[in-house]
């Protein structure tokens, strides 16, 4: 990392990561459910930077299950 100075894309990937572990998403099920895309996050992982409409959406769909559900702690499934 470049010190404090993350890109928009580098913080997105990490809230996403952080999402996918404290509710135990699968990051298949997480993209299906959030854009339509499975391998979603598997891009992401790979450097791909969303258009600012998916990354609205996206965070939209998790302040949406945050707000509903307690996280799940890691290594735990979903059902």
């Amino acid at each position: 990392m470049r010190g404090m100075a993350r890109t928009f894309s580098e913080r997105f990937a990490s809230r996403v990561e952080a999402f996918l572990e404290a509710y135990g998403f699968k990051p298949a099920e997480f993209g299906r459910q959030a854009v339509g895309d499975p391998a979603f996050v598997l891009n992401l992982r790979r450097g791909r930077s969303p258009t600012l409409a998916t990354a609205d959406k996206v965070l939209a769909f998790i302040a949406e299950l945050e707000a509903k559900e307690a996280p799940k702690g890691p290594g735990r499934k979903r059902k």
